[in-house]
């Protein structure tokens, strides 16, 4: 199993201070665990902009990337599991994450990044699949049924909804899983923040591939969602529903992206890639005169339709994939929020075409960024702001929010 190569810095009692994990250098979760927060942040600035210098050149027009490092050192704030399930010896289940740059297995005896509860809960969720003798699914022996355990936590309620993902056909331990996991989950140290375990799920993929993710989710005991609250809004979160893994995304990634578009009051406003209305509901608060969520999962928009009746806010969700759907022409603004892989040539299409006024671009992927910003650059938008939103402290991922407006004067297609 290769181990990371590690760059240890001293470990200073300052606020600055690096955490210490026991499966650090193994596991593949983290791979900046031993930098200062700081350190990290401008290794990541400094990648951003060399990344999007190269691909704009004069069209980046000087815009810097803010950035804010925050007051201690992140830690337990991950509030999603999805381990994958291999068989281990004598064929028995073992979970946890994938070592380092291999598909091997580390069993997750503690995590920094994960919330504790969670990872408590996963270990449980192990125990509990070797008593009930599951079998792990071997994509190549064909073998097997179980392909990963994951949970989420609603961080703002303490809510968690968890479950297994198999393959296609009779799950016949899985209510007795669920009973299980229900009474493991209250056995679990409560801590200062409660946390309570209101739903197990059997999640089923038809790929053969061992993809850890589901395609359609069932209930085995309670719901199949949780709720979670922030920002004055409720938002309810489906099995198959994206929702972002940081306990503190409204501080790091919404009120900053709010605070780039500044006022909004009366303004139209496209929410592309919208999710359960994570922004959409956001801006409408803030003011918005309209709201139109694209959404092609079907799940996350059933949520999208219910948070805006429960908030009594009036949004208009649209089921179609962003580069082909229908919406207002022209609106004051466009929000995107595309997968790693970025709008892409399609996806940069459907933004030229529409011609928002402004459009708020949150990306993933840096190198993906970079080549969306320089279509639309080429296309009569120019970079108005940029800001880094650390969504995903001690790994080389990055979150990025860009503000672009239309030139008054570019050619309309």
């Amino acid at each position: 199993m290769p181990l990371r190569p590690h760059r240890r810095t001293p470990n200073r009692r300052t606020d600055s201070e690096t955490l210490e994990c026991v499966h650090f250098g193994t596991c593949g979760g983290c791979s900046l665990l031993d930098q200062p927060i700081r350190w990290q942040l401008a290794d990541k600035v400094a990648v951003c902009e060399r990344k999007l210098a190269t691909a704009l050149g004069d069209r980046l027009g000087g815009v810097a990337i803010a950035h804010t490092a925050p007051d201690h050192t992140p830690r337990w704030f991950r509030t999603r599991l999805l381990y994958p399930v291999r068989a281990g010896k004598k064929g028995r289940p073992i979970t946890g994450l994938y070592a380092y740059r291999t598909n091997d297995i580390v069993r997750i005896e503690e995590c920094q990044t994960a919330d504790r509860w969670l990872t408590e809960l996963g270990r449980a969720a192990e125990g509990l699949m070797r008593e009930l003798g599951l079998q792990a699914f071997e994509p190549r022996k064909g073998t097997g049924h179980v392909i990963a355990f994951q949970a989420r936590l609603a961080s703002g309620t303490g809510e968690v909804l968890a479950g297994l993902v198999t393959r296609p056909g009779p799950f016949e331990a899985g209510r007795a899983f669920a009973d299980g996991l229900l009474a493991a989950a209250r056995s679990l140290p409560r801590g200062r923040q409660p946390r309570e375990l209101v739903g197990v799920v059997h999640g089923i993929t038809e790929r053969e591939d061992g993809f850890l993710l589901a395609d359609r989710h069932v209930p085995l005991r309670g719901r199949d969602h949780v709720v979670d609250r922030r920002d004055g809004l409720e938002f309810r979160i489906s099995a198959g529903s994206f929702y972002q893994i940081h306990a503190g995304a409204s501080a790091l990634l919404y009120r900053e992206a709010l605070a780039l578009l500044g006022d909004v009051t009366g303004q139209r406003v496209v929410d592309g890639y919208g999710g359960v209305g994570a922004f959409g509901l956001r801006l409408l608060r803030a003011g918005a005169a309209s709201v139109t969520i694209v959404e092609d999962n079907a799940a996350a928009c059933r949520d999208a339709e219910h948070n805006a009746r429960a908030n009594g806010l009036d949004a208009t969700v649209v089921r179609a994939p962003f580069a082909t759907a229908g919406f207002e022409v022209e609106p004051d603004l466009l929000v995107v929020d595309p997968p790693r892989s970025g709008l892409g040539d399609t996806g940069v299409a459907r933004v030229l075409t529409a011609r928002p006024r402004r459009l708020l671009h949150v990306a993933c992927d840096v190198d993906a960024l970079a080549r969306d910003l320089d279509a639309l650059t080429a296309n009569g938008y120019r970079v108005r702001a940029l800001r880094l939103c650390d969504l995903f402290p001690h790994t080389e991922h990055i979150e990025l929010a860009a503000l672009l407006e239309r030139d008054p004067g570019a050619a309309r297609d």
